[in-house]
């Protein structure tokens, strides 16, 4: 039977999503393409479909970076793949800019490199949640300059102390259990809702952002070998600046990028705050063993093994949600999970 493509394409900056038809894509060489069966919303992508996030599309498009669904057609030189297998997928749309490998869709483009099998036994919608651990593997290893995790961390690393910021974002809770799975002391940020979660995959300690001794409660658990932003504000920035200027100074990263701060606020001295593009990592040819093993080993190997857990996922339906669900993200009531849509459904 003749495969049929539908899509939730974008017409023009700002535009709604509307349902339509598109091409099955036809792989090259080392890619694949996938029969979506579902695909995860993450908070910049309403930003990407009004032009907040500073990417010309080429319209009209589809956008979309995570895919999770059934081999449909390989393409030459693909060798870990075959029709058939179930798999987790990274498309890149971000820096490719081409619609083929946009994820909103239900038959979409995407690299062997960044694919990984699933197993059996995981729901495609429930697979989706693990779309960001490239992202924050590669902030915590790549950028922050943490060991990779390993079954025999290093034994000095026991000893020495993580603050992540924002565990309870899906960034920050695969970053949590990467420093675990590294052999590092791990404290966290988050609101109390996520608080036994975060303590389940082996955060020493969680607390509150609302609380009114929050800097003095962490400068009791430096000094931190490393600190790294998954989720958060200027005044999160300016709480993480003062920690590192009690050390001496010092830089951390963020997700989210620096922050105006408010007037009159000083930032202190020797402190910096940097921004990264993870996705960029992927590409670089002095990462291709580092990739190999992210995607053919870590995170196959940890949705096998029940290694790695994965958060809370919402389905909010097919292709034809896809805008409804994008304003309920911009309007920030969506905590703890991730939204879902059926790529085969409308």
């Amino acid at each position: 039977m003749t495969a049929i493509n539908r899509a939730a394409w974008i017409l023009s900056k700002g535009a709604a999503p509307a349902v339509g038809d598109a091409d099955v894509p036809v792989p090259g060489a080392g890619e694949l393409v996938i029969e979506n069966k579902a695909f995860p919303l993450h908070p910049g992508d309403w930003k990407v479909l009004k032009g907040i996030i500073p990417i010309e599309l080429n319209y009209p498009t589809v956008i979309g970076n995570y895919a999770a669904g059934i081999v449909h057609s390989v393409g030459p030189q693909v060798t870990r793949f075959q029709p058939g297998d179930r798999v987790l997928s990274v498309t890149c749309y971000s820096l490719l800019n081409d619609h083929r490998y946009g994820a909103y869709q239900h038959f979409v483009l995407s690299s062997e490199a960044m694919t990984s099998i699933i197993p059996d036994s995981l729901a495609f919608p429930d697979a989706t949640s693990a779309s960001q651990i490239y992202a924050s593997m590669s902030a915590m290893v790549l950028h922050v300059g943490l060991d990779r995790p390993s079954a025999t961390p290093n034994p000095e690393n026991k000893d020495k102390k993580v603050l992540i910021w924002g565990g309870g974002s899906s960034f920050g809770f695969f970053a949590v259990q990467i420093a675990v799975q590294a052999g590092y002391i791990v404290h966290t940020t988050a609101s109390p809702t996520s608080t036994s979660t975060l303590l389940s995959i082996g955060a020493s300690s969680v607390h509150s952002y609302k609380s009114p001794t929050l800097l003095n409660d962490l400068l009791s658990h430096g000094p931190y070998h490393a600190i790294f932003a998954a989720q958060d504000t200027a005044a999160d920035q300016l709480i993480m600046a003062q920690l590192l200027a009690s050390q001496g100074g010092g830089s951390f990263i963020s997700t989210m990028g620096p922050r105006p701060q408010a007037a009159g606020v000083t930032w202190p001295e020797g402190v910096t705050v940097q921004f990264v593009q993870y996705m960029d990592d992927y590409l670089k040819p002095e990462n291709e063993e580092f990739k190999s093993w992210v995607f053919g080993e870590y995170i196959e190997g940890g949705l096998r093994d029940g290694k790695l857990k994965l958060g809370e996922v919402e389905v909010v339906g097919g292709l034809g949600s896809v805008g409804a669900a994008l304003e309920r993200l911009e309007a920030g009531g969506v905590r703890g999970r991730k939204l879902v849509i059926k790529a085969n459904e409308e």
